[in-house]
């Protein structure tokens, strides 16, 4: 099982160690469908073939030997999506998940686009809603990721794009790496059916604008995305 170790500190060893598939069904059967909304969750077989096809990882973030947080990442090329990112519910608030950005991050290095997808506050169920998805876009514009401008539509979920790090690369390019994303995990009738880009927009969520609206909340909150 591979390791990526981030140096000793106050919470002890932090390290991303890539999951098997006896665990990644581990995972999805005890926290993922927990963690998140069921619009959100594919099916563990639809997981489990992309692994079996190499297009897909998994990776926990360890605290010494106790799980702590986890990522899965779909694969296309050289480029990766972020599909699931979540800290266990007793471990948030204490920066954890912006430990799992870095350790990800200098894990990745190297490799193409990564892009995160961010459920967009526009199209919020309500106003407690829209300030958990603002929260959600905060977190990962602290932690170094930027709009790409790209909106999509994914199973009926509205998302706003962003890139984690690297030279951000033209919409038009940024939709055929999302886009490839989905080709190669789903049927091409469900993919016609449910994927779609909404619109292409400038570039205009940056942290200090969306962010001021929920200031005064907790600034450490690790959402799941």
């Amino acid at each position: 099982m591979k390791k990526h170790v981030l140096a000793k500190g106050s919470r002890g060893c932090m390290n991303l160690r890539e999951l098997t598939k006896e665990k990644i069904t581990k995972l999805y059967n005890e926290r993922m469908v927990v963690d998140f909304p069921p619009d959100e969750q594919k099916p563990l077989s639809v997981i489990l073939n992309a692994f079996d096809e190499g297009i897909y990882k998994a990776f926990g973030l360890y605290e010494n030997e106790a799980i702590v947080g986890y990522t899965c990442l779909v694969k296309s090329g050289r480029d990766y999506l972020i599909d699931y990112l979540a800290i266990y519910p007793d471990k948030r608030n204490r920066g954890i998940g912006t430990t799992l950005i870095k350790i990800l991050d200098g894990h990745m290095a190297g490799c193409g686009t990564i892009l995160v997808e961010v459920e967009d506050p526009d199209y919020a169920k309500d106003e407690e809603d829209r300030k958990l998805r603002i929260r959600r876009m905060d977190f990962y514009l602290r932690n170094g990721c930027v709009d790409t401008g790209v909106r999509t539509r994914c199973f009926g979920v509205e998302f706003i794009i962003l890139q984690m790090g690297g030279s951000k690369a033209d919409k038009k390019k940024i939709w055929e790496k999302y886009s490839s994303f989905y080709r190669a995990t789903l049927p091409k009738k469900m993919y016609d059916g449910n994927i779609e880009i909404k619109k292409a927009v400038r570039a205009k969520v940056k942290e200090g604008i969306d962010s001021r609206l929920c200031r005064g909340e907790e600034e450490e909150k690790d959402g799941n995305s």
